[in-house]
């Protein structure tokens, strides 16, 4: 039996982890699957395998770190995972996101290295620390991997155009769900009683980290609007803001500003249903939560291929997203031109494209043909329950596309060819 080894910060979270999630379950019988993080919480999504967390000094955060800490804690992480690659045998290793990537190729000797790519690169690297350095580590050290596996066509073609990586080394697997055990987690209980009341309510649903990439600042530009004519509806947002600099104070000083309401599970208030938006953190089900709501909004500046998408599919929410590269428009729209993004509201038979936001920026104004867009596509959404339903229906059709066994498949392919 080949010995495995996933490796990524954290377990917990996101779409990246919920995918090795799913890995680690559905390869489980197959290969001795070892998961290793550099995340210090104790908190995870279900898996399968020997979990192993590596130490390391100073902050989780990069941004915390001086350009001392954060060289200990690359020459660490460099040791210690060749260490668990040597010690447990390793055959094949698979990383996730780019930190984790880069050492892996660091670490790779004999072992078959994948690594697994979840955004679009290019986008992503522009706002990050060093993003001179980490382009070049990138377009150095990714070329010796084994194998570079892509969520979205779109996302591949970046990593060639942007990167000059070998597209010989590129696959493309979607991410795929278990469609059986979201129907399953969706129909589990709220058992907080306020939450359960407040989900009695009329929700838009947001699900996704608190970071800028997620573009989550439109939302409260749009209940701004929504509150006027539909007083009664409210905004959830489920998902832990990311540790980047100030974005959790400018998000909450925004909503102020704006004057909304907005309510802080973080924070120990007294819940009550007088606020407009709602910051309910990481849920490990939200599934419950989307099978609850009346439609889910999906605003990214930029992703990669998104899981949620497929996962309030599977739940019975009709969706609302931007037109952003990658991934959206190949779910929703699978047959047009994957490049192209509209500046209007774009009905598909699977859900409504928006217009995007121009830059991940919060401080960067909202334009009103975006505003326009996204509060046509959301009437829609109030006022026509027939079109709901039917595309609530294309939704289920449309999830099957994704379907879990084909993708194993690929993985399968990829671990059993290198």
């Amino acid at each position: 039996m080949e010995n495995v080894l996933f490796f990524l910060f954290r377990l917990y979270g996101g779409g990246a982890e919920r995918v090795v999630s799913n890995l680690s379950m559905d390869l489980g019988e197959r290969y001795n699957i070892k998961i290793a993080v550099f995340d210090n919480s104790a908190q995870t999504y279900p898996y399968k395998g020997e979990l192993i967390h590596i130490k390391l000094p100073f902050s989780n955060n990069i941004e915390n770190n001086n350009l001392f800490a954060r060289a200990i804690r690359l020459l660490l992480l460099v040791y210690k995972l060749k260490k668990i690659k040597k010690r447990h045998r390793i055959n094949v290793a698979i990383s996730f996101a780019e930190q984790a990537n880069i050492i892996n190729v660091l670490t790779k000797g004999k072992v078959i290295t994948i690594l697994s790519v979840r955004t679009l690169l290019s986008k992503q690297i522009v706002d990050a620390p060093n993003a001179g350095i980490l382009s070049r580590l990138v377009k150095y050290l990714y070329n010796k991997a084994d194998i570079i596996v892509a969520p979205s066509k779109l996302s591949a073609q970046d990593l060639v155009d942007q990167f000059k990586i070998s597209a010989q080394k590129l696959k493309v697997i979607y991410n795929y769900i278990d469609k059986e055990k979201v129907d399953e987690l969706s129909k589990e209980n709220i058992e907080d009683p306020f939450l359960r009341k407040l989900f009695e309510q009329p929700i838009m649903l947001n699900v996704g980290r608190l970071t800028p990439a997620k573009g989550q600042w439109l939302l409260l530009e749009m209940m701004v609007k929504i509150r006027i004519k539909h007083p009664e509806w409210k905004m959830v947002i489920i998902g832990g803001f990311e540790t980047e600099g100030l974005f959790k104070s400018h998000f909450i000083l925004l909503a102020k500003k704006l004057g909304l309401r907005l309510y802080d599970s973080s924070i120990r208030v007294e819940p009550s249903l007088e606020y407009e938006v709602y910051l309910l953190g990481f849920q490990a089900n939200p599934f419950r939560f989307m099978r609850q709501s009346r439609m889910l909004l999906f605003p990214s500046v930029f992703e990669g291929f998104p899981n949620t998408l497929l996962e309030a599919m599977q739940s019975g929410l009709p969706i609302i997203v931007a037109d952003c590269a990658a991934g959206p428009r190949e779910i929703l729209a699978p047959g047009s031109d994957l490049k192209q993004q509209i500046t209007g509201m774009e009905l598909t038979e699977f859900g409504i494209l928006c217009p995007p936001l121009k830059s991940a920026d919060m401080h960067t104004s909202v334009t009103a043909n975006i505003i326009d867009a996204w509060m046509n596509a959301i009437a829609i959404f109030i006022n026509k329950e027939d079109l709901k339903n039917k595309i609530i229906q294309n939704g289920y059709v449309r999830v099957t596309a994704f379907d879990r066994m084909a993708l194993i498949d690929q993985w399968r392919h990829c671990i059993d060819k290198s």
